[in-house]
C-alpha cells in the first residue's frame, strides 16, 4: 500500500500502468491497492489520480524524491545500439499489420516492434546468435520472422535450423508464408504443450525462445518442455519473458528454474513491452537461462493443471465501462468468460468497448 502510495506521490498524476511499472506489480493488484486507498480519502477519486493531503501528510511531505534516472536517452538502459539493423523495425512493423489477432483465451499479447529488435541484438550482443539450431515454443510475437529477415538485412544466416511450435495452425501458416517469401526454410509443428515434445522434435537446439502464458503454471510448463529439446549437456540457453507477479508467484517462478537445473546469466526488468496485455502492465522481464550438468525436464508426461489466467482464476472479475459506467462481471461463472468477450460484444447497456478492470468477485 505504501509503495503505491509512494508512487503516486513521485510521478506526475500518474495512470494506473505508471504506477504499475513504478512498484513492480500487476496491474489489477494496482488498481485494487488504488481503489482502496480512493476509499479512504489518501487519493482523489478523479483520474489521474493524485494524493490528497491527509495522503500527503500520510505520507510525510518533506520526503525528498531520491530516485536518479540513469538511463541512457539513445539505447533506453539496454547497452544496445540498433546498427546495423536500421530500418528492421519498419519492415516488422509492415509484418505486424498483418498477423492474425491475438487470443486472449490464450494469454496471448504481440510485442511492439521494438520489443522484437531489441530482443535480436540482446541475442547477438550476448553470443547466443548466430546459432546453429533455434526453437521457438509458442511465437505469437513472430520471432521466427524476426530472425529472419534480421539475417536477410545483415546477408548472414543468424541460425543454421529453426523449428518453431505453436498451437495455433493459422499463425504457423502466416509464419510459413513471411519466412517463404524471405527464402527461408523452417520446421513447423501444430501442438499443444500439455503434450510433451519430446519425441516430435530431436534434441538439437542450443537456442530456445518462449514467451509463456502469464500463470506460474504456465512458465514451469513451457520452460519444462524445453529442457526436453535442448542439446544436452552445460551451455544451452533459454530466453525465457514473463512479466512481473507478485512475491509469492514470482518464488514459484524462481524455484522452477531452480528445479529445472538452470542457471540465471541474466535478468532484465521490463525489457519487453506489448500492445494490451493490461495484467502485466503491457511489459515483461527477459531471463537469460543456461542449462547445467543438473538440467532435466520437471514433467514428463501429459500436464492436465491450470495453464493460462482463465483456467487458474477463482473468481469472476468485474469491469466497468468507462462510457456509461455500468459494471459487469467476466468470467467463469459469468455471462462473458473473458473480457475479449465482452469487448467484442460491447458494453450491452451502451455498447462502449472500453472497460477497466476493477475487483475479483467472491463467489457463493
Amino acid at each position: 500500500m505504501r509503495r503505491v502510495l509512494q508512487a503516486i506521490g513521485q510521478l506526475d498524476s500518474p495512470s494506473t500502468r505508471a504506477v504499475s511499472r513504478q512498484v513492480g506489480l500487476p496491474l489489477p493488484v494496482v488498481a485494487a491497492v488504488s481503489n482502496e486507498l480512493r476509499a479512504r480519502g489518501l487519493v482523489s477519486r478523479e483520474r489521474p489520480s493524485r494524493l490528497t493531503a491527509r495522503g500527503r501528510e500520510l505520507l510525510g511531505e518533506e520526503a525528498p524524491d531520491l530516485r536518479a534516472d540513469v538511463t541512457c536517452s539513445c539505447c533506453q538502459g539496454w547497452g544496445l545500439a540498433e546498427a546495423p539493423l536500421a530500418g528492421l523495425a519498419e519492415q516488422l512493423s509492415e509484418v505486424m499489420a498483418q498477423a492474425p489477432p491475438v487470443d486472449l483465451a490464450l494469454d496471448q499479447s504481440h510485442c511492439t516492434v521494438e520489443t522484437k529488435v531489441r530482443r535480436v541484438l540482446y541475442l547477438l550482443r550476448h553470443g547466443l546468435l548466430p546459432t546453429r539450431n533455434l526453437l521457438f515454443v509458442g511465437d505469437d510475437d513472430l520471432m521466427a520472422v524476426t530472425v529472419a529477415t534480421a539475417s536477410a538485412m545483415l546477408g548472414y544466416q543468424l541460425a543454421e535450423r529453426i523449428a518453431v511450435v505453436d498451437v495455433s495452425q493459422e499463425l504457423l501458416r502466416f509464419i510459413h508464408d513471411r519466412m517463404d517469401a524471405l527464402g527461408v526454410s523452417a520446421e513447423f509443428v501444430q501442438h499443444d504443450l500439455r503434450k510433451p515434445l519430446a519425441g516430435l522434435l530431436s534434441r538439437e537446439f542450443d537456442l530456445v525462445m518462449t514467451d509463456p502464458p502469464y500463470t506460474a503454471e504456465g512458465a514451469r510448463l513451457f520452460l519444462s518442455r524445453s529442457t526436453e529439446v535442448l542439446r544436452a549437456g552445460p551451455g544451452r540457453n533459454i530466453a525465457f519473458s514473463f512479466g512481473p507477479k507478485g512475491p509469492n508467484e514470482t518464488m514459484q517462478v524462481q524455484e522452477t528454474i531452480n528445479d529445472l537445473g538452470l542457471m540465471v546469466a541474466g535478468l532484465h526488468r521490463d525489457f519487453n513491452e506489448y500492445h494490451g496485455a493490461g495484467v502485466i502492465g503491457g511489459r515483461s522481464h527477459l531471463y537469460q537461462l543456461v542449462t547445467t550438468q543438473q538440467t532435466k525436464p520437471l514433467i514428463s508426461g501429459e500436464y492436465q493443471g491450470p495453464l493460462y489466467t482463465a483456467d487458474a482464476r477463482k473468481a469472476d472479475r468485474a469491469y466497468l465501462c468507462l462510457q456509461c459506467g455500468a459494471r459487469h462481471a467476466v468470467g467463469p461463472g459469468a455471462r462473458w468468460h473473458t473480457i475479449a468477450e465482452l469487448k467484442k460484444a460491447g458494453c450491452p447497456v451502451c455498447g462502449g468497448h472500453r472497460l477497466r478492470p476493477l475487483q475479483l468477485i467472491a463467489r457463493s
